[in-house]
């Protein structure tokens, strides 16, 4: 039982509905069956009930331990068609024995392909043309079913129910698959986040093990600040990736206005932000790295850069030029000394350093009007430009 309750629990919603109809269905023809047993003291009628019910719950139990949806739904349909025409017969061809009729041939539309469900509802409506015809021309049953109106009805309605199959499978069916796609990349997504957030956690509580060497009291708030940050720069990537529809890029310029959003919180003063961000979008693995560079720049200037400025600005640009992309960053702090830049030994600019050799990029660096990052790296990283 606690396996049958598992395996509907995680059924697609479509599978979920249909094994909802097929239970509505066991419910009403349970009553019906022993209202015609015990009460109408039809044992023929009560008997084609319960052979009904045991063959539909046979099937669907098939369907939950095997997986085969073919044999299943085949056999559903196929049983439920046997049953209607037998009930016809039964009913000597009564005009409300031919609701079921019509109706049945929706229920194949959820559970088979528009090809295979056209199929079975042309072979139903056939052999349910063919009984009446039975009854009417050989057996001679005079019926309200065999008038022409009702006859007339009838044909309507299957080219109608033909008709709404036709619409269904080329709209809702094909956006529903559509969604279905889309959940199921976005578990798959999900399951490589978690596996590179995993990753991540361990680097992040790499870089904190550096820091905690050598900081004093003095330098704790500069330290969390960075380190806070650079935790920032990883998981954004993760909340970005989870919010969009394509797992496998994301849009350089979103992420520069969310980091650089996170980072100006712990600014004094208000920050002019200047963007010049052609329309590119980068893999995980590169904006990582991305993430990692422009992480410690806007750190670096929040910390350092404005203590002599009255109106800070940071211009961030990444463009196409020639074979290469070319990122560069730039603030109008009080500068540095490119000298002692180069022969300092800080951990940010070793991780600036370190991604852009991953990039295979070349950096240089200037500071005669405030600190001037510019990278140049292959335009082969990027995924998609529109």
């Amino acid at each position: 039982m606690n396996r049958l309750l598992a395996s509907l629990r995680y059924m697609a919603p479509k599978e979920q509905l249909s094994y909802l109809l097929v239970i509505v269905i066991i419910g009403y023809h349970l009553i019906v069956g022993l209202y015609d047993l015990f009460y109408l003291h039809e044992v023929t009628f009560a008997w084609l009930h319960f052979m009904f019910i045991a063959a539909l719950i046979y099937f669907s139990l098939h369907y939950i331990k095997h997986r085969e949806i073919q044999y299943s739904a085949y056999g559903v349909l196929s049983t439920s068609s046997i049953y209607i025409i037998t009930l016809l017969y039964l009913n000597d061809f009564a005009l409300s024995s031919y609701f079921f009729p019509i109706l049945l041939p929706i229920g194949s539309y959820l559970i088979l392909s528009f090809k295979e469900s056209t199929l079975f509802i042309l072979l139903h409506y056939a052999a349910v043309t063919c009984a009446s015809l039975h009854g009417y021309l050989v057996l001679g049953v005079d019926s309200a079913a065999f008038a022409f109106i009702p006859v007339k009805v009838y044909l309507f309605i299957v080219v109608f129910i033909i008709l709404f199959g036709m619409v269904y499978h080329l709209t809702i069916s094909e956006n529903y698959q559509m969604l279905l796609d889309a959940n199921q990349k976005k578990e798959i997504a999900l399951s490589e986040i978690h596996h590179r957030i995993k990753n991540n956690l361990h680097v992040v509580s790499s870089m904190l093990s550096i820091n905690k060497f050598g900081a004093d009291q003095q330098e704790l708030n500069s330290v969390m600040l960075g380190s806070s940050t650079r935790i920032e720069a990883i998981s954004l990537i993760h909340k970005l990736l989870y919010k969009q529809k394509d797992f496998a890029s994301i849009d350089f310029e979103n992420y520069v206005d969310e980091l650089s959003s996170y980072i100006f919180n712990y600014s004094d003063q208000p920050i002019i932000l200047e963007k010049e961000i052609v329309p590119i979008q980068f893999s995980i693995k590169t904006m990582q790295h991305l993430g990692i560079i422009l992480g410690e720049l806007l750190t670096n200037s929040v910390k350092y850069a404005f203590s002599q400025t009255t109106a800070p600005k940071i211009t961030i640009s990444l463009k196409e030029e020639g074979e290469m992309l070319r990122f560069v960053y730039q603030d109008n702090g009080i500068g540095c000394d490119i000298i002692k830049l180069d022969q300092r030994k800080a951990l940010g600019l070793a991780f600036i350093k370190a991604s852009t050799e991953y990039l295979k990029g070349e950096i240089r660096i200037a500071c005669s009007s405030g600190l001037c990052y510019e990278i140049l790296f292959d335009p082969s990283l990027k995924t998609k430009r529109f």
